[in-house]
Parts: structure tokens; C-alpha cells; sequence
């Protein structure tokens, strides 16, 4: 047998082992083996909406008889038979509250789902007949796709970069980071207290405890005071989530360590700033970042990735910068290319990315392709990183659940809804660029007052109507479409 051969068999047999041995998701495993079980990784920063999707995802799936889905082939075939929602084999992960949040929608008073405070997930059971059958008629008629899907607060995505990064490179960067507009002026007289703080002076608990409290009530503005930024670490101090070491949480970034030589922090004493901070700052990655890496994404097959390009631009020149670095630091922490179905099942890589600017109902229909464009550049950095995997990314715009119509008013076109006081409200925007504004090219876009919509009225939760939306099935085809065969 060639070395080549026998490389194969080892392979085959080495799966075939690691299928039959496993318990809880055993099946899982066999059907991954079979193409037919992956993960999707739905990746979403803070406030993209990304529970909203997947709850409407699972909701147009599940009404698929009713939903408009033409742009989803397995239902444009009448292929698709059914779909089940099911747990995860983790028990220890709670069940992703679809029907709570489609309650919500559906209401009298139709209100947002809650933001997402802790993680969850579900398991999606598509029935499908085979397509091409009659070439081939020994193919069973029907088979089960199985598309895992797992919600976590976007808080928490910013974490990931920090797997590889050191406590002294972490606070390098903040203090990098802080120096500049706006985070300068959201951190106020902080930013001098944490620059002439000595990291080789003795710690003083009460101290630490008074600048870690500032350290938090910082990283709040920076997400809800004015607009919020992106890159925003460490997640967990805004969202601890199921934390049982609160000492993990205790520390902040020390802005002097530049001023020190990588042996000098080496020795400082284990009573110092530097050493107190760092020894809190690696179990908080060893033990809350480095287990949600491996829980939620080192498993994932495919990803598309949430974008609120809308509200973003709105928000002006470095909100955007801001957001174009989280987003590269992000799909850094991914692993990318294309492999057999043996080499899927140890070490997955993502095969396909779609990039999806949400809330496209904020903007009129003309502009969708607009604002798709724009994604694309806002996202250049991070797409070549994926391309250069050999893995060809896609940009999409949509909106989870339509809140709005178009309507005339005087001679121009706009967007009208329902207000967050539930009243009608309407509204003309800006001609939204195919390119990232330059210089007094921002002003109309600063000047944008986006006004809050509510979910649109007259959903029924007890007819079980489908969540109205755009593009999800465009989404749905790029993700699964070559799974659904």
C-alpha cells in the first residue's frame, strides 16, 4: 500500500474511531462525517441585532410554507420538507428563547427582543427530499440537514483577540487607543490616573478597586454614551455573564507600561500592579475567554458575520474606523479554508463568510445596494484576510424584521413606521454613499437624526404570521444552499 493510501486509511479510521466513540452528539459527529451537520457562527458586535436575526432565521424556516423565502432554492423547489428546532447536546448551554422573543414581536404592543445577557443556542433539524433523485434512483428520497446555530452577548466577541496577546501588549494598546478622540474625552481624568500609575509599585487593593470601578463605568460610555464604539475590551467587564471568580474581573489596563523593558515587567515584584493585574487578566482569558472560543467557535463551519452600517455612518468618521478595526481584529481569531469532511470534523475551518449590513429597512429600497457597496469597503481589511484562505466572501444587506414602509411625502420618498411611543413617524435620509465620506462629505450624515422604530404593529402570535423581512433568504442560500442537494 502507498504511503499516500495508508496516510488515507489512518484517516478514515481515525474518524470512523472518533464518530463511534462519542456519546452525546455521536449522531452529530456521523453527520458531519456525511456533510450533513455543521455549525453556523452567526457574528455579530454589540447592537447589530443579532438575536433578532436568528430569531427571525429559525421563524422563517420553521413557516417556510408561508414565508417569502424565493430567493432560498430548497423552498423555491418545494424541496424542503420541514424544520424542527432542538436542544444542543450541551445541556449546560440553555436553549436559544425563540419562542419568548417571537412573543415579543407578535404582541399587542410589539417590542424588541431583550438584548442578549448570557449565551444560548439551538440545533435546527432541516427535512429535505434530494435533489436530482430521478438520475439516481438508488438515493434515499429524504435526508435531515442539521444546522447548529449559538447566541452570546456581542460584548463578549471583542475578547477573542485577547487569546493572543499579553497583559503588557493589551495595556500597549489601550494606551494607544485612549489617547485619541472620542475615547480621550470619554475617559476624562481617568486616562491621567491609570498613566501615572507606576505598575512596579506595590498594589493597593483600594486603589485598584476605585480604578477598575471608573475602568467600567468608562467602557459603559464608550457603548451607550453618545454612539457606541466597537472595540470595546475587556466584554465581560459590561456583561460578566456566569462568572463564579469575580477576582477575574479585577483589573485594569496600565498605561505606563510602556515606559518599562519587557525584562523589567518580567521582574517586578509579585506584590506590584503589574503582577496583581496580569495574573487577574490571564485567568480571565484562560478561564472565561479561552472556554467561549472553544464552546462557540472553533467548531464553526460557516459564518456571517452582523454589520450596522446604517447607524454607523450616522455616527461619523471614527465610530467607523473604530469599527472597521474591531471587525479585522475579529476575523483574525478565525481559522479560514477549504478541506475534506475528515479534516472538518478535528479542526474545523469557516468555508464560506457572508458579510450582512443589518437594519437595511432604515434606508429606502434604491439605497440597499448602496449600503451593501459601502459594507464592502468597510470591510476590506477583514475580507482579504478570509480571502487570502482561499475563501471567496460575499457582502448582503438585510433586515432581520421590516419595521418600516416606503411612503411619498410632498413630492419626496421616505421611510415611515411605528415610534418607539407607538405612534406613526416618518422620515427622508440622505443619499447614502457607495464609499466611506471624506471630509464635508460626513456633514448630512451627522446631521441624520435616525429615529427608533418599533416593530411593525399587527403581527399575530396566536395565527403564527411570519416575521416580515428582507434578503434572509439571499442569506440562507449563500450559507446552505450547496448543503441542501
Amino acid at each position: 500500500m502507498r504511503d499516500s493510501d495508508k496516510k488515507f486509511s489512518k484517516l478514515i479510521n481515525k474518524a470512523s474511531r472518533k464518530a463511534t466513540s462519542l456519546k452525546e452528539d455521536g449522531l452529530a459527529s456521523i453527520a458531519k462525517l456525511q456533510n450533513r451537520y455543521f455549525c453556523i457562527g452567526i457574528t455579530g458586535l454589540s447592537k447589530s441585532g443579532k438575536s433578532t436575526f436568528i430569531t427571525s432565521l429559525i421563524n422563517q424556516l420553521m413557516h417556510h410554507e408561508k414565508a417569502s423565502l424565493a430567493g432560498f432554492s430548497p423552498v423555491l423547489s418545494e424541496r424542503l420538507l420541514g424544520v424542527k428546532m432542538h436542544p444542543l447536546a450541551d445541556t449546560n448551554i440553555p436553549v436559544f428563547p425563540y419562542a419568548k422573543n417571537y412573543q415579543s414581536l407578535t404582541q399587542a404592543q410589539a417590542k424588541w427582543p431583550a438584548s442578549t445577557t448570557d449565551s444560548s443556542g439551538c440545533l435546527l433539524e432541516l427535512r429535505l427530499s434530494r435533489a436530482g433523485r430521478r438520475l439516481n434512483p438508488l438515493k434515499a428520497e429524504q435526508f435531515s440537514l442539521f444546522l447548529e446555530i449559538r447566541d452570546y452577548p456581542g460584548e463578549w466577541l471583542l475578547d477573542l483577540p485577547l487569546r493572543e496577546m499579553s497583559f503588557a501588549r493589551w495595556s500597549e494598546q489601550c494606551q494607544g487607543q485612549y489617547q485619541a478622540s472620542p475615547r480621550r474625552e470619554l475617559m476624562g481624568p481617568l486616562f491621567d490616573e491609570l498613566s501615572q500609575l507606576d505598575p512596579l509599585s506595590a498594589v493597593d487593593q483600594s486603589v485598584l478597586k476605585s480604578l477598575n470601578a471608573q475602568f467600567v463605568q468608562f467602557l459603559h460610555d464608550c457603548k451607550y454614551k453618545h454612539s457606541s464604539l466597537s472595540l470595546i475590551q475587556p466584554g465581560r467587564f459590561l456583561l460578566p455573564g456566569s462568572v463564579e471568580n469575580s477576582e477575574l474581573l479585577n483589573f485594569v489596563p496600565l498605561l505606563g507600561c510602556h515606559k518599562y523593558s519587557e525584562d523589567a515587567l518580567s521582574d517586578a515584584a509579585e506584590n506590584s500592579y503589574y503582577k496583581h493585574c496580569q495574573r487577574n487578566y490571564q485567568g480571565y482569558v484562560k478561564e472565561l475567554v479561552d472556554p467561549f472560543y472553544k464552546n462557540f467557535f472553533s467548531r464553526i463551519d460557516r459564518q456571517l458575520v452582523l454589520v450596522d452600517v446604517v447607524n454607523t455612518l450616522n455616527a461619523g468618521p471614527d465610530y467607523l474606523d473604530d469599527m472597521r478595526q474591531a471587525l479585522t481584529s475579529i476575523t483574525e481569531s478565525f481559522s479560514y479554508g477549504s478541506q475534506n469532511r475528515f479534516a472538518q470534523l478535528f479542526r474545523p475551518k469557516i468555508d464560506k463568510v457572508v458579510f450582512a449590513a443589518t437594519k437595511i429597512d432604515q434606508v429606502l429600497s434604491e439605497d440597499h445596494d448602496a449600503v451593501r457597496q459601502l459594507l464592502g469597503v468597510i470591510v476590506k481589511q477583514a475580507y482579504k484576510s478570509a480571502q487570502h484562505e482561499g475563501v471567496q466572501p460575499v457582502c448582503e444587506a438585510t433586515a432581520a424584521v421590516r419595521s418600516s414602509k416606503e411612503i411619498k411625502h410632498q413630492g419626496d420618498r421616505g421611510i415611515a413606521g411605528c415610534g418607539v411611543n407607538g405612534k406613526p413617524i416618518g422620515y427622508i435620509h440622505p443619499t447614502i454613499p457607495t464609499r466611506i465620506p471624506e471630509g464635508e462629505q460626513w456633514q448630512p450624515f451627522l446631521d441624520w437624526q435616525i429615529p427608533l422604530l418599533n416593530p411593525p404593529q399587527g403581527l399575530s402570535f396566536s395565527n403564527q404570521d411570519v416575521l416580515p423581512h428582507i434578503r434572509i433568504d439571499s442569506i440562507l442560500n449563500e450559507l446552505i444552499g450547496d448543503k441542501c442537494l
